[in-house]
């Protein structure tokens, strides 16, 4: 679901790879997509690293509210601001880069990198997933995987994507994606406040 979710978000990592598969070529989408999933292998393993001590003293029922309560509404606030999208499509016939495989991956792995929002969604999951008795490997595994397939497709699709990603749908698939943030911090509030 997390996966399904990240992969609709029309944000600055989509908007690169569809760039490069639009205005060079597939390869280059894809490439572009890989230098993404590298940076978030990154983040995974920096931020299970760094939020590896929660775990003992999340233990404590007021620690642990807290933990959900902030989480919570950061994400919301997090859906809020997406909320504030304006409407700007894909502009297809936009200036022709020069082909570079290895500058479409160092352009989705720095805009991937430089993102605020990598870092919060990464540091949040790895809070969250130190809070659970089931084994973190399963959720990145399949995360990644989600995320690996989605930005393939949308690198292969990119020149058939352009067609239909017009100024009322990019706008709208945005919205979505904030309203759907904006829920899930909400109803991670609602955990805290019940004891999770």
């Amino acid at each position: 679901m997390t996966g399904l979710m990240l992969t609709i978000m029309l944000g600055p990592v989509t908007m690169v790879i569809i760039r490069y598969g639009l205005q060079v070529d597939r390869m280059a989408g894809v490439w572009a997509a890989t230098g993404t999933w590298v940076s978030d292998f990154i983040f995974i393993a920096v931020t299970f690293w760094l939020t590896a001590s929660i775990q003992s003293w999340s233990a404590q029922p007021e620690i642990k509210f807290y933990i959900y309560l902030f989480g919570g509404i950061g994400l919301f606030i997090m859906g809020l601001l997406m909320l504030r999208v304006k409407k700007k499509a894909i502009e297809p016939d936009g200036q022709i880069i020069k082909p570079s495989y290895l500058r479409a991956f160092f352009g989705g792995f720095f805009v991937n990198s430089l993102s605020p929002f990598t870092f919060f969604f990464w540091i949040g999951a790895a809070v969250f997933l130190h809070l659970q008795h089931d084994d973190p490997m399963w959720y990145y595994v399949g995360l990644m995987l989600s995320l690996a397939i989605g930005d393939f497709t949308k690198a292969w699709l990119a020149p058939k994507l352009t067609t239909w990603l017009k100024d009322h749908y990019v706008y709208w698939i945005q919205v979505g994606a904030g309203i759907l943030i904006a829920c899930t911090g909400l109803y991670v509030v609602y955990l805290g406040l019940t004891g999770g």
